[in-house]
């Protein structure tokens, strides 16, 4: 072989990619079919700012381009451990369906994206409609991100023509794996599986979540509502906070969505007892009273805290109806402990303590949408400790879509909610 030849064939080796890859692809999906794909790109450096960056598909060393990042102001400093998914909106992917669809919320580092929102994305490929960019056949037609000024980031396939690490292929996910920049360019730091069990928005298991950070700004281990001498204590904690200036409260009494006209009761900008910690990992309890009750009348309550941006993260609503001092219902005192493992494949392991015996009592999941997906306990239970394991399955024996789902515990008047994440 020639020194010409030589040359030549390391170039079409070389990785198309720059040393220290601030974002990286890290799931690749061709759908179900030609057309319904989409890639996950996740933010490795702290406050990217990815505005006129592109998606292409890097064909033989060509590139071609899928989307161009718009300069929305949202692009500009992301945080470490995002996910950003873009999709082909002109034939959405079932998985893409499953995870709840176009999310533009950055509060969470989960978003994802149809390639159609102009707000965020310029249209610079063919997924405007039913044709897919990546051919099935050519095993090195996948997915890279380039900055600004056209210097590639991450080039999945890494070497062209033959790739490093090859597309998935039709009907296909690939993901990656692993929890270090360098090991994007080893084929076996990522797997294959079928379209179907893709988790677009979520980290990919393993080292892989170990890695990504989709922690909210304030993560919540209690909220929880009681009622006692005719008013309502509300009780919540924190097992961290990130920048967070406080909490407000808002209350209604409409038992449907349609009758609720949600009023704020309390603000830590009025309210001292509700500031924030700012940015701690330590444990904290919060507590308020709303006096402002009837008794025998259902409440409704929702908490959310404000961080140092002004972005607003709204947990879950919880329902109390109010007791006067001489009612027979006890409310339960009770301890949902933390699930386990959290994100969990195949299962997870859920417990509780109960200290007082409890006549109507339930341990149900639920979507984000607020529909069941499992009940795992209900009726009469006493005091004890009770533990119960979640198959991912739900009340008609089928197994849920990947996400985040609400664990919710109810005893009396007393009610526990927690976050768990099933990944497929």
């Amino acid at each position: 072989m020639n020194r010409f030849q030589i040359a030549c064939l390391v170039f079409l080796l070389k990785p198309f990619t720059i040393s220290g890859q601030s974002v990286i692809i890290n799931e690749m999906s061709q759908g179900s079919d030609g057309g319904k794909e989409w890639v996950e790109l996740l933010v490795i450096d702290e406050g990217v700012d990815i505005r006129g960056w592109e998606i292409g598909d890097n064909d033989d060393g060509d590139w071609h381009p899928i989307a161009e990042f718009t300069d929305h102001e949202n692009l500009n400093t992301l945080a470490s451990g995002t996910i950003v998914v873009i999709y082909n909106s002109g034939d959405i992917d079932e998985t893409i369906i499953e995870a709840g669809g176009e999310d533009i919320s950055f509060d969470d580092k989960s978003v994802i994206l149809g390639v159609n929102n102009s707000s965020f994305i310029v249209d610079t490929g063919p997924w405007g409609g039913s044709a897919g960019a990546f051919a099935n056949t050519d095993r090195d037609d996948a997915a890279a991100i380039r900055n600004a000024s056209d210097i590639i980031i991450h080039d999945m396939a890494v070497t062209h023509t033959t790739p490093t690490v090859p597309s998935p292929g039709s009907a296909k996910v690939k993901y990656y794996t692993g929890n270090t920049v360098a090991g994007v360019f080893e084929d076996s730091n990522w797997a294959v599986a079928s379209s179907s069990t893709a988790t677009p928005g979520v980290a990919n298991g393993g080292d892989n979540s170990n890695w990504v950070d989709q922690s909210l700004p304030v993560e919540l281990s209690a909220w929880k509502a009681t009622s006692s001498r005719s008013q309502v204590n509300l009780q919540w904690t924190t097992d961290s906070e990130v920048e967070n200036q406080g909490f407000t409260i808002e209350r209604c009494k409409g038992q449907t969505a349609s009758d609720r006209e949600w009023i704020e009761i309390s603000s830590f900008a009025t309210n001292p007892d509700l500031l924030g910690q700012g940015s701690t990992s330590a444990y904290s309890e919060y507590a308020f009273i709303d006096k402002q009750v009837k008794v025998g009348e259902t409440y409704r309550y929702r908490l959310s805290d404000v961080d140092y941006r002004g972005n607003v993260t709204t947990h879950e609503e919880i329902s109390i109806t109010v007791l006067d001092a001489g009612s027979d219902l006890k409310p339960a005192h009770f301890t949902l402990h933390k699930a386990y493992p959290n994100p969990f494949n195949p299962e997870v392991h859920l417990s509780f303590t109960l200290n007082d015996p409890s006549n109507v009592l339930s341990m149900e999941i639920y979507d984000l949408q607020g529909a069941l997906v499992q009940s795992l306990a209900s009726g009469f239970y006493t005091q004890g400790i009770y533990h119960f394991t979640w198959n991912g399955a739900n009340s008609t024996a089928h197994q849920a879509a990947s996400g985040v789902y609400l664990v919710r515990l109810e005893a009396n008047s007393h009610v526990q909610i927690q976050r768990i994440t099933l990944l497929r």
